[in-house]
Formats: structure tokens, sequence, C-alpha cells
């Protein structure tokens, strides 16, 4: 067996072409003078192997599997191996020929250049118990460490083609313990196992006033693989007791620079530091198997990286991509025709590379940083599964994963230098927590804490420089999992899980520039979002129950700011963040059987932050173009049965935000400091909706939304030319289904409690002085419908209870009165009827001494005289003489006056005359001032029957002809409602500025506009 296994392995190294070039591999126990120049080729591979204290059980006996403690390399095999020790001593050929080198002039072909490629492989196999037709049990206690040393020094200042480095330092440890596999027997384990592997060290050159020189390209990884305490019963039972740790390093700083070179000083380091697991699983199959196991990993690769290229060309440039994250399959129960339970606690930290420093002064194409840090933790665990037979698992997962780190570099006084990329995607998949039964009973549980972050901070300057300083961002951050779910067909399943979950990609983009071209700027669309699917049940002919709880906060990108002071096309920002959950949970769907579902959801997303600029006395500068969209798609707390009883109980809180405030100054500029944004608020809640098909279904939900897309937006613009204006569109629109019960020969109800907030924009500000200059366009949209409470009955039964408090904001809250006095457009109110034209009157608000249904009181219309808006009351028309009477006198006459009371007026006027004065001998009223004596019936004018009705509910004193109607003053503002008519007028024009259009009052209304169907408002000009 040890024979057999070293030749084997030897074997496959060598059809593996492994045996790369006879180099030898130092060792690191030997003494090493700091002052000899380094080996200019050092590559190879190492793999210690340690088999101890397994058992395989026979139907003979059960036997002790024999140890093997070797390292296989591509140069020898030691025996025994010592602590700490990985790598063989270099073949004494190697040796001598370096030796023979060391002071002659052939060691300078090399200037310090370094290849060195190191791949270490350690195993072990340690208390493993085996049954095949007998019975096996195994107790061990298991260690292995390893290292190997791959700290590079060189050197390549003032020359050319030196001191560069290639470099490959990695470690992959797996660790095989603690599982115990029975076929046809019983197999018992009881493990502890330790691995320790770690290789790498700083790596250090210089390519300082050199050509071609000090570069560095280094792979530095740490991938462990980790298969511990998994139980496998096949005709048998096994049972696995295992503590297990492994941790893999391959750490270290990359340090060079490139001052006064060319194409010098670069750095490209690639750290990986990926976990692979399997751990703890139980699985059964006409058997039993049990697990119950701890686990940890820890893997780490790279570090900070830092180099310069001040002055320089095309020299001190950084890219790095960068992996981290565990992937695991942990603790998962699997039963057919049989019995599995696993239960587990597993914690796992991965981290790769770190912060990047690097300068670009005075340089062309220097100092840039370009990244690509991925943080993917991966998780299947505690998750069961049954086919005739029983599965529970109990789980949980601790996990964090980091890639990549803060960025900071100057291009100050440079071309092309200074500038970052960064594309840094922050995820976490989980399935977790999930039961699945067929004709069985299955049982997930879960408890998962996850954190994954990439990238960071992000800081650059460009002062004086062109196209420098810039930075381009595109921040992912976005969860996608599956947890506390149950399905049963012909059975019972169960899903329970408590979710922790956060995930952050990058940070905060600062880009600061004075006196710049094309420098400064920052492009950055930030995602957020969040595919989760929790809490959900479905049965068939079966019972499935859940309890799930989520707490997730998902962070892209941050608050961009930049300056473009006395720069040219410096300072911009372009920003399009979104934020987008998309979650289905709290739901329960059943054909035959019982479903509860028990679900509670906290959701925090955002997406980019508030924008900052300045464009002072600059040209195209502090200019800032945001287009944020945020939504919070949900289908929660619903209950769908058919001939089944289905529960759910949920409660939701979600705050999903994107973009914030925008602010920037245009003082003294040109084309800077303006404003453009679109912010756009798609909302579809889904919640809370019961339907039943001969069956019970209930829902009571209560959830809680916050929808945000943009905020406030302020700028400056003094002394300036096309500078400081704001034009925004903001949209808001909410379609929504829920709180509907539907029963057709059941009971379906519905109790929901709905609280939701949407804004889309917000306030808007500017002033400033100069043509074209501070002015404010704004466009909103908002629309909203919805199907709520709706209770629909086909021969059943449906109720629908609760509450819903729905806030719509789009754009500018309503106007204070001083701001309406310095609007510098018109805003149509809601109320305003599309086919009103501009000089029509629909309504005398604040006139509230005419006479309604009642002759005008004398005292009354004096004191009115100059309120009215006519410079007098209209004198009595004298076109005719008498009323035109016809057969029945004045009783016949019927004016179309629309509530005018004829029969009081009449009777009014009855009580005016003398005692039994004939109709023609009507007597004038002197008291009246204002007013001609009342003439005789013959003197007044007729009645217009075709007049138009008089809005309610103000009416005319008296009924003038349609000519005596006075006409709509166009020398003065014309104020109805709050509407003017002529909003230009009195507004004084800046210094040196056209004055501003007035409103042609005879041009029909804004037709389009339609308040019934669809809120639009149009305010501002520019």
């Amino acid at each position: 067996m040890q024979t057999w296994a070293k030749r084997g392995i030897q074997s496959a190294f060598v059809t593996g072409g492994l045996l790369m070039l006879g180099t030898g591999i130092a060792s690191a126990q030997e003494n090493v003078n700091p002052d000899a120049a380094p080996s200019p080729v050092d590559a190879g591979v190492s793999v210690p192997v340690k088999v101890d204290q397994n058992n395989l059980g026979t139907p003979v006996k059960s036997l002790n599997v024999p140890k093997i403690d070797r390292t296989i390399s591509t140069d020898r095999v030691t025996s025994a191996v010592p602590a700490r020790s990985a790598a063989p001593v270099a073949h004494p050929l190697i040796k001598q020929a370096a030796g023979r080198l060391q002071g002659t002039a052939a060691q300078g072909l090399f200037r310090g250049n370094t290849v060195q490629a190191h791949v270490d492989v350690p195993i072990d196999i340690c208390g493993n118990a085996i049954a095949a037709l007998g019975n096996s049990e195994a107790a061990g206690d298991c260690t292995q460490e390893t290292h190997r040393d791959g700290t590079i020094v060189t050197n390549g200042a003032g020359q050319a083609l030196a001191g560069n480095v290639v470099a490959v330092n990695h470690v992959l440890p797996i660790q095989i313990t603690g599982n115990a596999i029975a076929a046809g027997g019983n197999a018992t384990t009881n493990t502890t196992a330790e691995q320790v592997s770690t290789t790498g060290g700083d790596i250090t050159t210089n390519g300082d006033r050199g050509a071609v020189s000090g570069n560095v390209a280094a792979e530095q990884g740490a991938t462990p693989i980790q298969i511990t305490g998994n139980g496998v019963g096949g005709l048998g039972i096994a049972d696995a007791k295992s503590t297990a740790d492994t941790v893999a390093t391959s750490d270290g700083a990359v340090v060079t620079s490139g001052k006064n070179s060319s194409i010098s000083g670069n750095a490209v380091p690639i750290p990986l530091a990926p976990l692979a697991e399997v751990n703890g699983n139980a699985v059964a199959g006409a058997a039993n198997a049990a697990t119950e196991s701890t686990q940890t990993g820890t893997a780490k690769a790279g570090g900070i990286t830092r180099t310069d290229g001040d002055p320089a060309t095309l020299a001190g440039n950084i890219v790095e991509p960068a992996l981290a994250g565990p992937i695991t399959v942990d603790d998962n129960s699997a039963a057919g025709a049989g019995n599995s339970t696993a239960v587990s606690d597993t914690i796992n930290k991965s981290t790769a590379g770190g912060q990047t420093n690097t300068n670009g002064t005075g340089s062309t194409g220097s100092g840039n940083i370009a990244d690509a840090p991925i943080s993917l933790p991966t998780a299947a665990g505690g998750n069961g599964a049954a086919v005739i037979g029983n599965a529970l698992t109990d789980h949980k997962n601790d996990a964090t994963s980091t890639a990549g780190g803060a960025d900071y570099t100057v291009g100050d006084k440079s071309v092309l230098s200074g500038n970052i990329v960064d594309a840094p995607p922050a995820t976490a998949v989980d399935v977790c927590g999930n039961g699945a039964a067929g004709g069985g009973q299955a049982a997930g549980t879960c408890t998962n804490d996850v954190k994954s972050t990439t990238a960071g901070y992000q800081g650059n300057t460009g002062n004086d420089s062109v196209g420098s300083g810039n930075i381009v961002q595109a921040p992912f951050a976005a969860p996608a999992e599956v947890y506390g779910l149950a399905a049963a067909g012909a059975g019972q399943a169960t899903g329970t899980a408590n979710e922790t979950k956060n995930v952050r990609s990058s940070g905060q983009p600062n880009a600061q520039d004075d006196r710049g071209t094309v420098s400064s700027n920052i492009v950055t669309a930030p995602t957020a979002a969040a595919a989760q699917v929790f809490g959900f049940t479905a049965g068939l002919v079966g019972n499935t129950t859940t309890d799930s709880k989520n707490d997730t906060s998902v962070i892209a990108g941050g608050a961009p700011k930049a300056t473009g002071k006395e720069g040219s096309v410096a300072g911009n920002i372009v920003q399009a963040p979104t934020s987008t959950p998309a979650q289905v949970f709290g739901d329960g769907v059943t054909l035959v059987g019982n479903n509860d579902v028990v679900a509670d959801n906290a959701t925090k997303m955002k997406a980019g932050g508030d924008a900052l600029t300045t464009g002072e006395k600059g040209s195209i500068a502090g200019n800032v173009i945001s287009a944020p969209v945020s939504s919070a798609t949900q289908v929660a707390g619903w209950a769908v049965g058919g001939g089944s009883n289905v529960y759910s109980v949920t409660k939701n809180d979600i705050s999903s935000v994107a973009g914030g405030d925008v602010d920037s100054n245009g003082d003294g500029g040109s084309v800077s400091g303006n404003l453009i944004g679109a912010q756009a608020v798609p909302f579809v809640p889904v919640p809370g909706n019961s339907v039943s098909a001969a069956g019970i279904t209930g829902s009571d939900t209560t959830t809680a939304t916050n929808v945000v897309a943009g905020g406030n937006s302020a700028s400056t613009a003094k002394d300036a030319s096309v500078s400081g204006n704001l034009i925004h569109v903001p949209a808001n629109a909410v379609a929504g289904v829920y709180a509907d019960a539907i029963a057709a020969a059941g009971q379906a109800s519905t109790a929901t409690d709905k609280v939701s907030h949407e804004q889309a924009g917000g306030n808007m500000e500017t002033v400033g002085s100069g043509p074209l200059t501070a002015r404010e366009m704004t466009v909103p949209v908002e629309a909203a419908a919805k199907l709520a409470y709706i209770p629909i009955e086909v021969l059943g039964q449906a109720t629908t209870a609760g509450t819903d408090k729905d806030t719509q904001l789009t754009g500018e809250e309503a106007p204070s009165t001083l701001r309406a006095t310095q609007l510098k457009g018109i805003q149509l109110p809601k109320g305003v009827d599309s086919l009103m034209k501009a000089d029509e009157v629909p309504a005398f608000h604040g006139i509230d001494k005419l006479p309604v249904n009642t002759l005008p009181n004398p005292a009354d219309l004096a004191a009115m005289a100059g309120q009215l808006p006519t410079p007098a009351l209209p004198g009595v028309a004298k076109e005719r003489t008498e009323l035109p009477t016809g057969p029945g006198g004045v009783a016949n006459v019927n004016p179309n006056v629309q509530g005018l009371p004829l029969g009081q007026v009449l009777d009014a006027a009855k009580g005016l005359l003398p005692g039994a004065a004939a109709e023609r001998s009507l007597p004038g009223i002197p008291a009246l001032p204002l007013l001609p004596a009342l003439p005789t019936e013959r003197s007044l004018p007729s009645l217009p029957l075709t007049a138009p009705a008089l809005p309610v509910p103000v009416q005319l004193p008296a009924l003038p002809t349609e000519r005596s109607l006075p006409g709509l003053p166009l020398d003065g503002p014309a104020s109805i409602s709050g509407l003017n008519l002529n909003p230009t007028q009195g507004l004084v024009p800046h210094t040196e500025e056209r004055s501003l259009p007035q409103l042609p009052v005879n041009a029909p209304a804004l037709a389009m506009i339609d308040p019934a169907n669809l809120f639009q408002t149009v305010t501002g000009s520019l």
C-alpha cells in the first residue's frame, strides 16, 4: 500500500510534465545568504502526503491502514518530512551550477530578473473508517503543517530589462479526515484534525530610472480543499463525529517602483483565496447515517500592493484581479429508505488582496489602477431530503469573504495618469435550511451569517493634468439565495432558516482636481440587487411548514465626490445607481394537505449616494447627470390552497434607495454646475393575497416599504454662462395587486396592513446670474393603479381587512407661498380642465360678498367698489327698454342660468313694489349709489337664453347681457386659484439678460394634460 501510493503519485507528476526543467526547490531550512543574488529560475511542485489512523473493516477482520508520511516532489522523495518543511533540498547539480555563476560575468545576463513558481499540495488522510461487509472504527488525532518561503528581493534600478519578477506561490492543501463509510457493515469515527499550509512572502523589486524594469506579475494562491466528517451508509450504519480545521495562506506584499522610468514598476498581483469544502453530510440508503461535526477554514492570499510612477512613462500601474469566498456543501442530510441526521457548526474566512497605492505625478500613462476583486461565498448547507425515509439537519454557518481593498493614486501634472477603473462584484449564493420529502419526513434547519465585501474607498487627484485622476467604477452587490423552503409530496417537510446577510461592493469614489483638462471626472453605475426566495412552502398531498427570518443589507458604491475648479471637462459626475430587490417569501401553496408559513423579512438596500462636485471658474465642469432607479418587487404573504388548509403570517420591512442629493457649483463658469436628473420609481407590490378552492386559506400580512430614487438638487452659478441649470424628469409609478381574497367553494381571508413611501426626485434650488443661467425645468410623471381589498366569492366566503397608507412624492413638494411668487414657469394644478382656455375664468375665489340666491345688499355692493376685476361695476344695459313679455307675462320667462332661483328673485322683487302699483309703475331705488334707478320692466334687458351656465356656488347679482360682462384685464397679472397666467410678468431680468417672454393669454391651454388619468406637471423655463 505504501509503495503503491508513493509510485502512483510520482508517476502522475511525471506524466503531467511537472518535472520542470530539472530545477530544484530550495529548502526552507537552508541557510540563505541575503547578499547573494537569487537564482534566476526557481520552480517546482511539492506534495507532502500523510496517511494515518485509518481503518478498514472486512468480513475477516478490521485492518488499520498502513501509515504514509512522505513528500513527493519534482526533485526527490524525502523520508519523514519534519513539521514546517514541505520543500526538499535543491538538486545538487542545480546548486553547484548556481554557485559557479556567482560573481561571474554570466550572472549579469540575468540582471536580477527572477522566475519563481512554487506549488505545494499537502495531503492529509486521517481518522477515516470504511466498513466493507464488516465493522470499522477509527479514532484519530491528526495534524499536518507545511511551509515554504516565497520571499523575493531583486533590483532593476538604472537598467534596462532588469529586476522583473514572475512568481507563483500557491498552496493547495487537501484534508480528508473523520469520514465514516458503511457498506454492509457499521462504520464509526471520532476524529480531530488540523492542517496548516503556508507559503509566499513579500516580493520587492525596483525599476527606477530603468526601461522595462522592476515589473511584477505574481499569482498568490491559497485554495484549501476539505472533505471531513461525512457519514455515508448503505446497508449499514455510518456514524461520524469530527472536528476539522484547515488554514492556507499565500500572503505577502508586492512592492516596486518605476520613478523616472519607462514601462517600469508596474504590478500585476493575482491573489486567489477560495475554499472548497464538503463536510458533515449524512447520506443513508437502506441504512442509517449520522454526523456531528465542527469545521473551520481560513484562506488568505496576497496583501498590499505599492508602486510609483513619478515621473515616468507607462510606469507604476497596477492591475489586480482577486477572488475570495468559501464554496461549501456542508451538513446536508439525505435518506432513501433509511434515516439520516446531520448536526454541524461551520466557520470560514477568506481574504484575497488588499490596499493598492501608486503615483503618476508628472507622468504619462502612469500611476493608473485597474482592479476586479470578486467575493463569491457559496454554500449549500442544512438541507434535508427524504424519500421513504427520515432526514434531519441542524446547520450553523458563519462565512466572511473579502476581496480587494481601498485604492489610492495621484495624477497631478500628468497625462493619462492616476486613473482608477474598478469592477468589484460582491455576492453570496446560499441554499440553506430547506426540507424536501417524498413519502417520508424531511427537516432542514439553518442559521446563516454571511459577510461578502469587495474593494473599498477610491481616491485620486488630477491637478494641472490632462486625462488624469478620473474614476470609472461599476460596483455590483447581489445576494442570490434559496432558504427556509419546504416541499412535500405524500410526505411531511419542514424548512427553517435564520439568515443574516451583509453584502457590500466598493466604496466612495473621490476625484480631486484643480486646473485640469478632462480630469477628475467620475462615472459610476452601482447596482444593488437581491434575488431571494425564502419562507416558501409547497405541498402535494402532504404537509409543509416553514419558519424563516431574513436580515439582509446590500450596499453598492458610495457617495461620489469630485472637483473641477478652473478646469476644462473636469469634475463632472455621471451616475446611474439602481436598487432593485426581487423577493418571494412567506408564501404557501398546497393541493390537498396542510400548510403553515411564518416569515419575517428585514431588508435594507442602497446604491450610490449623495453626489457633490464643483466646477467653479471652469468650462464644462462640475456638471452632474444622475439617473437613479429604485424599486421593491415582492411577492409575499400569499396563501393558496386547493382542498387544503393554508395559513401565512408574514412581516416585511424593506428600504430600497438609489442615489441621493445632488449639489454642484458653477460660479464664474461656462456650461458648469448644471444638473440633469431622471429619477424613476417603478413599484409593484403584491403582498397578502388569499386564494382558496374547496379549502381554507388565510393570510395575515404586515408590510412597510420605503422606495426612494434620487433626492434634492441644488446649484449656484454666479456670474456664469449656461450654468447652474436644473433639468429633472422624476417618474413615480405604482401598480399593486394586494390584500385580495378569492374563494371558490371554500373560505379565503386576508388581513393586510400596508404602509409604503415612494419618492422620485426632490426639491430643486438654484441661484445665479448670467445668460441662460440658474434656470429650472421639471417634468414629473406620476401614476398609480391598484386592485386591493377585493373579495371575490364563487359559492364560497371571501373576506378582506386591513389598512393601506400610501405616500407618493414626485419631484418637488408643494411650494410655499413665498416660492410660488418666484416661480419662473407655470404650474397647473391637478383640477384644471384640459380644455380650459388661458383667458377663461372658472371661479372668483376670495370674493365672499356676492349674494347667493338673494338680491344684493346695497351696502355690501358699495363696499366692494374697486375690488372686482373691472375698473367699476358695469352699468345696466340700455339697449332694450322693455321686458320681452309674452302671453302669461314674466312668469313664462325661463332663463337657462344654472342655479338661479327665479321664483325667489321675483318674490323678493315684489316685496320692493309699492302697495298696488301696476307693473309699469315700478319706482326707482335711489339708495343704490353705484347702480342707476331701477327701470320699468321695458327698460330691463332681455335674458340671454343661450348664455352658458354660471359656475356654482358663485352667481352674479344681476342679469347683464353678454356685452356687459367685464373682459379679462390684459394689462395686469391675472390670478385665479393661485394660478399665475402671466408668471413672467413682474420678474425683473438679471443684468444684461434679455427680458422674459409674456404668456399669450389667448393661447390654448395645455391640452395634452388630462389630470383625470395622469398627473404631469411642467415647470420652469430655460
